[in-house]
């Protein structure tokens, strides 16, 4: 739990990295190897999550061990897939730069409606914070990850639908604010509970 706390706040940091990577290099898609430093960090981010999941899992598992179980599982898919999704992405980059290639398709081939990336991930949210709220832990924090569920949610909508601005607002939300926010917090928890 002590290292799951620890991740939660390596990934905050790690988030608002790659946020300011790629609204500095990255957003203009000339400069590939900024694209691929923003691609790296998203992954580490996923990976960092994979620790924070199973913390989560230790602190709520007595409120609801199926639900917690089942949420954990949830949260370990989406962070795997996101991690396969922002490597395959590297490895397009690497191409690109090795055949000089112009372009990138924005999709990838291991998640391209962000199934993993959001709905799976929001699905974690959801029932992760379902059984904080259980427990006695800061109502705020709770309510912050209901925030970060209905978000990713709303970018999953926003990749179905194919709207570019409902999925990079969401994106934007869980990255660069709640997301970090929440992880931070609950980083802190975890270390505190353990």
């Amino acid at each position: 739990m002590r290292f799951g706390g620890l991740a939660g706040m390596l990934l905050a940091i790690t988030s608002w990295a790659a946020v300011v990577s790629y609204y500095t290099v990255a957003q203009a898609g000339q400069d590939l190897v900024g694209l691929e430093t923003f691609r790296l960090l998203y992954g580490l981010i996923a990976f960092w999550a994979l620790f924070g999941i199973v913390a989560v899992y230790w602190v709520v598992r007595t409120k609801g061990e199926a639900w917690s179980f089942f949420a954990t599982l949830v949260g370990v898919i989406a962070s795997v897939g996101t991690i396969t999704a922002s490597l395959y992405q590297v490895a397009a980059t690497r191409a690109a730069l090795l055949s000089n290639a112009t372009g990138i398709s924005a999709a990838s081939p291991t998640d391209p409606l962000s199934v993993m990336t959001f709905a799976l991930t929001g699905l974690w949210f959801l029932i992760a914070n379902l059984l904080l709220w259980r427990l006695r832990v800061p109502r705020l924090l709770v309510l912050l990850g209901f925030v970060a569920a209905i978000d990713l949610f709303a970018g999953f909508v926003g990749a179905l639908s194919a709207n570019d601005a409902l999925t990079t607002l969401a994106a934007v939300v869980a990255g660069a604010v709640g997301g970090p926010l929440y992880w931070l917090w609950l980083g802190i928890l975890l270390r505190r509970l353990a």
